[in-house]
C-alpha cells in the first residue's frame, strides 16, 4: 500500500512538472532566414527544443550558427549571417556588346546591355542576377541598308553592303533635274533618313516681260531651250533679248523700260563777219590769202543744240573766230603805220593793184 502511494506521488510531480513547460509555435523567419525542410516537417516544438535556419534564394552562409532554440515557448535570434550572393560581371554575348553596370553584380541586380555603334541590339535589354546567375541572352547584329535602286533617267553610287552611317549619292542624265535629297545616310532603324529623289525633265515655265512681246520659242520650254523678246513701241530693252532655259529656270530675262525722246532745238546760225583791209602794194598777196581764209570760213554754218558737249564746241569755235580777227586787225594796224595811207579813192581792181606791184 505504502508503494503505490510513493509512485502515484511521483507521477503526479512529473505530471506538474511538465505542465509548467511551455511549448513554442511553429518557428517564423523574416529577411533573408528560411527554415530548413526537416524543422518545417515537424509538428510541434517542445521547451527545449531546437529547429535549423538556412540562407534564403539568392544568399549564402557566411557566419554563425544555424540552430535556434524553444526556451519557455520563444524561440532563440536567428546567428546564421546570411549575405546576397554575387554574379560576378556577365560575360558579353557578343563581341560588340558591352554592360552599362549601375547598381552592382549582386542578387537581384539589373544590368543593361548595349551595342557598339553600327550594330543593333536584338534580345533582352536587361539581365537580372539570379540564382542560377544572369538571366536573359541578347546579340548585336550589324546594321545594314538595303541596296539603293536607281531612279529612272538617273544613276546612284554606293558600297555594297550598305552599313550603318554609309552615305549613298544620287544624280541625273542630262536635261534632267534631281527632286529631293541628293544624299542619303544609313540609319540605326535600318533605314535611310529620306526618302529616295526622282529625275525629272527640266521644263520651264511660259517667260513673260512687262511692255514687251515674246517673237520666237514656243513651249514646251525644256532645257536649254530659248526665248526671244522685243519691247512695246516707245520702250526700249535692257539685257539680252534672248533667255535660255536652265537647270534653276530662266536665265536673265530683259526688261523693257520706258524710252525718253529729246525734243528738237531751233538752230542758231553764226556767221563770222569779215573784215576788209586793203594794204601796201607790198604785202598785197599777203592779205588776200588773208582774206580768201576768212571767206572760206564764214561759208561754214554751225548749228548748236542744247546738248552740253554742242555747246562746248560752238564757243570754242567762236574763240577760234575772234582770235583770227583780233590777229588780222593788229597785222593791218602794223601795216598801215609802215606807209601805206588811204588815197580817198575808189578801191582798184585786183588787176590792178597786180599790175602796180609789177611796176
Amino acid at each position: 500500500m505504502t508503494s503505490v502511494r510513493t509512485l502515484l506521488l511521483l507521477f503526479l510531480s512529473s505530471l506538474l512538472v511538465t505542465m509548467g513547460k511551455a511549448k513554442c509555435l511553429f518557428p517564423v523567419l523574416n529577411g533573408n532566414h528560411v527554415l530548413s525542410l526537416e524543422s518545417r516537417l515537424k509538428n510541434e516544438f517542445p521547451d527545449g527544443s531546437t529547429a535549423v535556419a538556412e540562407c534564403a534564394r539568392g544568399y549564402e552562409a557566411k557566419d554563425g550558427s544555424p540552430l535556434i532554440t524553444c526556451q519557455n515557448g520563444k524561440w532563440s535570434k536567428v546567428e546564421l549571417k546570411c549575405e546576397k550572393m554575387d554574379c560576378g560581371p556577365p560575360e558579353p554575348q557578343s563581341s560588340h556588346m558591352t554592360y552599362l553596370i549601375n547598381n552592382g553584380t549582386l542578387f537581384g541586380a539589373y544590368v543593361k546591355a548595349l551595342c557598339d555603334t553600327g550594330y543593333d541590339l536584338e534580345g533582352s535589354s536587361y539581365r537580372q542576377c539570379l540564382v542560377t546567375g544572369w538571366n536573359g541572352r541578347a546579340t548585336c547584329t550589324l546594321i545594314t541598308c538595303d541596296n539603293p535602286t536607281p531612279p529612272e533617267h538617273g544613276n546612284v553610287m554606293f558600297r555594297s553592303p550598305v552599313l550603318y552611317n554609309d552615305v549613298i549619292k544620287y544624280s541625273c542624265q542630262e536635261n534632267y533635274t534631281l527632286v529631293g535629297n541628293r544624299s542619303l545616310t544609313c540609319g540605326d532603324d535600318w533605314d535611310y533618313n529620306f526618302p529616295p529623289p526622282k529625275c525629272e525633265a527640266i521644263e520651264c515655265g511660259v517667260p513673260t516681260i512687262k511692255f514687251g512681246n515674246q517673237t520666237e520659242g514656243n513651249p514646251p520650254y525644256l532645257h536649254k531651250s530659248q526665248a526671244t523678246f522685243e519691247c512695246l513701241p516707245g520702250y526700249r530693252m535692257n539685257g539680252s533679248a534672248t533667255s535660255v532655259c536652265e537647270e534653276r529656270g530662266w536665265s536673265a530675262l530683259p526688261e523693257c523700260v520706258k524710252a525718253i525722246l529729246l525734243q528738237p532745238e531751233e538752230t542758231t546760225t553764226v556767221v563770222a563777219s569779215t573784215v576788209t583791209t586793203d594794204i601796201a602794194t607790198t604785202n598785197a598777196v599777203f592779205c588776200k590769202e588773208e582774206e580768201e581764209e576768212e571767206e572760206e570760213e564764214e561759208e561754214h554754218f554751225i548749228t548748236v543744240s542744247q546738248n552740253n558737249s554742242v555747246w562746248i564746241i560752238v564757243v570754242a569755235v567762236l574763240a577760234t573766230l575772234a582770235i583770227v580777227c583780233i590777229l588780222c586787225g593788229l597785222l593791218h594796224y602794223n601795216y598801215k603805220h609802215k606807209g601805206s595811207y588811204n588815197t580817198g579813192e575808189d578801191q582798184r581792181t585786183k588787176d590792178g593793184l597786180l599790175l602796180y606791184q609789177t611796176l
